[in-house]
């Protein structure tokens, strides 16, 4: 896997969300398919409340197969449905109720990193406050809490690096961040001319310490358009020069870089071969 080899000599996990059509268990070998030594997975329907059973040997023939094909890092996305900021008592509690799954899960499959959209509302300092007094009264295990940060569409939180920081300010738990660039670059934060700039307001923030994944999806509209539409990588806005900066920025090194990009399996070659060629050796 020459592919793999290169982005490991320079400390890079890259990789998609893949499949767990059939079993969970058969999602490392998929990952491995398109040259990647991370991944990222859902554990239940992305759009739908209900759970799945997730059985005792499935688990440990996921493990092994993460073993057998040297996979490091490995993500698990929660459902879109999750709105920890709502003043609906019912949809927090659906939530804390499906996230309290999500994390068993992952404990279960040795998965570390619990990805999630965290929720929004108009009162959007209400939100923050309420989702941290949520997520520091539950109990994680071995999981860390990632917070995926929004593009600025609507009243989603955390949009801004202030808004990062100040849920992480706020944590008592095993909590961090998962920057999706397209989100980062919608809500206005150029990763293309003044990508330093960029990158130096995450560090001085605090908010770059508290990264333990990203989302490396480009962008299908210009910088601060608030619109959350992926593109594949170098097609988008963000671009070649962009991207460029993102996968040779040491800063990023031993971080999962998962792909959401447009038609996912079909493009996946493609696309980590752009940024395979984007590296500078």
């Amino acid at each position: 896997m020459k592919l793999r080899c290169d982005f490991e000599s320079r400390d890079k996990l890259v990789g998609g969300h893949v499949s767990v059509a059939e079993s969970i268990a058969l999602s490392p070998e998929r990952a491995n398919s398109f040259g990647f030594n991370t991944f990222q997975i859902f554990v239940k329907s992305n759009l739908q409340w209900k759970y799945r059973e997730i059985k005792d040997d499935e688990c440990e023939s996921f493990k092994q197969n993460v073993r057998e094909f040297k996979m490091k890092k490995p993500v698990v996305h929660a459902t879109y449905l999750l709105n920890l900021g709502s003043e609906n008592k019912d949809l927090v509690d659906k939530s804390v109720e499906d996230l309290r799954y999500e994390i068993e899960a992952c404990n279960r499959l040795d998965i570390e990193y619990l990805v999630f959209h965290p929720g929004s509302n108009k009162d959007r300092k209400f939100a923050v406050k309420s989702i941290m007094e949520i997520l520091n009264s539950i109990e994680t295990g071995n999981i860390r809490l990632l917070i995926e940060n929004s593009s600025g569409k609507g009243n989603t939180v955390p949009a801004t690096i202030e808004e990062m920081w100040s849920m992480m300010d706020d944590s008592k738990n095993k909590t961090g961040i998962c920057l999706d660039t397209c989100h980062f670059f919608a809500e206005g934060y150029d990763l293309v001319d003044k990508y330093e700039e960029s990158i130096e307001s995450l560090k001085s923030s605090g908010v770059m310490k508290n990264i333990y994944a990203m989302h490396i999806n480009d962008s299908m509209f210009e910088l601060g358009s608030k619109k959350d539409r992926h593109e594949n990588i170098g097609k988008g806005f963000i671009g070649d020069k962009g991207f460029k900066n993102i996968i040779n920025d040491d800063s990023f090194n031993g971080i999962p870089m998962i792909m959401e990009t447009p038609g996912a399996d079909e493009n996946y070659l493609s696309n980590i071969q752009k940024l395979r060629d984007l590296m500078v050796m």
